[in-house]
């Protein structure tokens, strides 16, 4: 069976242009479909980075604002540490005169007595003292000096021992020997107290 179609040339290049026309209708429609999909796409999820955004920036606000109240804590932490270097310091050079004083009553002779003991600020330490003296044993009084001085000169809190006067004279018509004892006083290398040498002396 033969169609033959009876329609005017014409009319058949029109109906061929309106169905160009919609194709292209078609086609464009579909295109701005997928540019609105790829855009509403694009714009949520840049809604939801500025979104995550704004929270992290909320979050590091908080996180600031409670470093700066603990700010304050740490200042008082580094003052406080300043000032128990401080203190440490001055520990470390004070001088324990009372473990010194205590030292010297011990390695004291028997046959000798301390008129004056004085310390003063420049850590300098003078003993001022009788020692027993025999006018029928020569230089009695002399030795027990001498014995004082080597038993000062043991102490590690004492430096420099030195006898800076001995002279003879008498104490309640008693023959004695007047004497002056100096030091240099020195921090010492232990807090703890050691006398066991002092006994046996």
């Amino acid at each position: 069976m033969i169609r033959v179609n009876l329609l005017p040339p014409e009319i058949l290049e029109k109906r061929k242009a309106e169905r160009r026309l919609a194709y292209m209708v078609a086609a464009l429609v579909l295109v701005s479909l997928v540019l609105a999909g790829v855009w509403v796409f694009a714009f949520t999820r840049a809604n939801a980075k500025q979104r995550d955004l704004e929270a992290k920036q909320q979050e590091l606000q908080q996180v600031t604002a409670q470093a700066a109240s603990l700010e304050i804590f740490e200042v008082q932490q580094a003052e406080l540490a300043r000032r128990r270097s401080v203190a440490q310091l001055a520990l470390d050079a004070r001088q324990n005169w009372a473990k010194l004083f205590d030292e010297i009553s011990l390695v004291l002779p028997s046959d000798m007595w301390v008129s004056v003991l004085q310390a003063t600020a420049e850590s300098k330490l003078q003993i001022d003292g009788f020692s027993v003296d025999a006018t029928d044993t020569p230089d009695y009084g002399h030795k027990t000096v001498a014995k004082l001085l080597v038993r000062l000169a043991e102490l590690e809190q004492l430096a420099d021992v030195w006898l800076s006067n001995s002279v003879k004279t008498e104490v309640e018509d008693q023959p004695a020997l007047q004497f002056t004892v100096t030091a240099g006083v020195v921090k010492a290398a232990s807090t703890a107290t050691g006398t066991a040498g002092a006994g046996g002396r």
